[in-house]
């Protein structure tokens, strides 16, 4: 979440942050933080395994969950001993996890074509794809996960996602344009500093400077104690 397009994270503070996030998820109290990079949110998938693996006497939870654990799996190298075959539970890869990944939401979106159970699906969809490096099926899996979860945590951390799919595609304009709407709501579960700091990255990205600067500054001048705020000045002292 901090340096580095913030999916670099220390095994400590990953395993701190989703316990945080699980309990988010649990109490419907919504305060998840964002990511930079291909995968949207690292954190809302490990805290979704957490959560949805406690309530594996439901079979939609069950589906969810199932498809959290590919997402979350180990990557083992293939094994080169001849009649030794892959460790159950582990993929090859980390585009053969990806793949298998969405495989496995793709079943949980077609068994459940609404409500919020099919929201939460279409939404790790959406991640599963944008680490393939999808932004098209990515876009789409975002696009009816937000329709489908208008107003709730799944439907807003959508909005993100659709973001940086459209990123994906170089799509900058449209992604600004969905980011700076997003980061001008203050009723939605994302925290707006973590809107900024990735509508700043994309605007690095696209050479939009003057609107990555703005967006930076935001995050310093509106959010001091944020857990973004000394990335943010950092990132202004090395545009001039």
């Amino acid at each position: 979440m901090k340096a580095q397009e913030r999916h670099h994270l220390k095994t400590n503070e990953f395993a701190e942050r989703a316990a945080w996030v699980a309990e988010q998820i649990t109490t419907n109290r919504s305060r998840l933080l964002a990511i930079s990079g291909a995968v949207v949110v690292v954190l809302a998938i490990a805290g979704g395994y957490f959560y949805f693996r406690g309530r594996a006497n439901d079979q939609a939870s069950t589906m969810i969950g199932a498809a959290l654990a590919i997402q979350n799996a180990e990557i083992a190298p293939a094994p080169t001993v001849p009649g030794v075959s892959q460790a159950p539970g582990t993929y090859p890869s980390a585009t053969a996890r990806a793949e298998a990944s969405v495989a496995a939401f793709q079943k949980v979106a077609d068994a459940y074509p609404s409500g919020a159970t099919g929201a939460a699906a279409r939404y790790y969809l959406g991640t599963a794809y944008l680490a393939l490096g999808k932004g098209v099926e990515a876009d789409k899996a975002f696009g009816e996960a937000a329709t489908m979860g208008s107003g709730t945590l799944y439907g807003d951390m959508a909005q993100l996602g659709r973001g940086q799919a459209l990123a994906a595609q170089a799509k900058y304009d449209d992604a600004v344009k969905t980011l700076t709407e997003l980061s001008a709501r203050r009723d939605t579960s994302v925290p707006v500093d973590g809107v900024l700091m990735e509508l700043a990255r994309i605007c690095r990205k696209a050479g939009k400077t003057q609107e990555a600067r703005a967006a930076f500054k935001r995050v310093t001048d509106e959010f001091p104690q944020s857990s973004y705020a000394n990335d943010a000045r950092q990132q202004l002292s090395t545009m001039g």
